[in-house]
């Protein structure tokens, strides 16, 4: 059953947890090709955005995984809370990264412990495609925005992607599953309900990804 604290198939959420995935998925981002392409390319586009906001005090990334973004992220704020739904996560980030000003919590992207607009920034990474249905999907990115100042930056799987395309053709003849996505018009229909206005949306790659990171700013 989907919910706020289990939103995904409970296998992945088991490996996810454990220390044998943890470390797993942190070994894929330094062995796997596809895995260092697309870390060089979100860090590329992270640099990007973080030049027109600027430095802040405040950052939350959730889920935060090992930390694979963390000293990036600690260049750009003053004070850096790193928070995942998997305590092995959190237990393998502090491990690696427990210094300057570094905060770690376990919590849910989709019920976020923190008061209204408690972060200068809130970022989110490849978490959205995980989550199992439109709802939950839309709850995640409220909750980014609800608990974010000036900025939110965060990636989803665009349905308008031509990954997803293809996808959708092999779920019509092959009965594949479809993969978890939103459309990139209502990301930012629920971005301005929430009082931000999309700055920038990059795609991941054109083709092999179809993830988009986007930044949001309130208004």
């Amino acid at each position: 059953m989907t919910n706020v604290h289990a939103p995904m198939q409970p296998s992945k959420l088991q490996n996810y947890n454990s220390a044998r995935g943890a470390e797993a998925y942190k070994a894929d981002y330094q062995k796997k090709l596809h895995r260092k392409w697309s870390d060089k390319r979100e860090r590329a586009l992270l640099a990007r955005y973080f030049q027109r906001i600027g430095k802040v005090d405040t950052i939350l990334d959730l889920p935060c995984g090992h930390g694979r973004l963390s000293d990036l992220l600690r260049s750009h704020c003053q004070r850096l809370v790193e928070g995942d739904w998997s305590f092995t996560m959190v237990q393998l980030n502090q491990r690696d990264h427990d210094r300057d000003h570094r905060h770690y919590v376990r919590a849910s992207a989709l019920e976020i412990p923190f008061k209204d607009q408690a972060f200068d920034a809130v970022v989110s990474f490849r978490l959205s495609h995980h989550l199992e249905t439109q709802e939950l999907r839309e709850q995640h990115l409220r909750e980014l925005f609800r608990t974010a100042k000036k900025h939110v930056i965060v990636t989803w799987f665009s349905a308008t992607s031509l990954k997803n395309m293809l996808r959708q053709l092999r779920v019509k003849i092959a009965g594949k599953k479809p993969k978890n996505v939103l459309r990139n018009d209502r990301v930012r229909a629920i971005a301005e309900q929430c009082g931000f206005r999309q700055q920038l949306a990059k795609p991941l790659f054109l083709i092999g990804s179809g993830h988009v990171l986007g930044l949001f700013t309130r208004e």
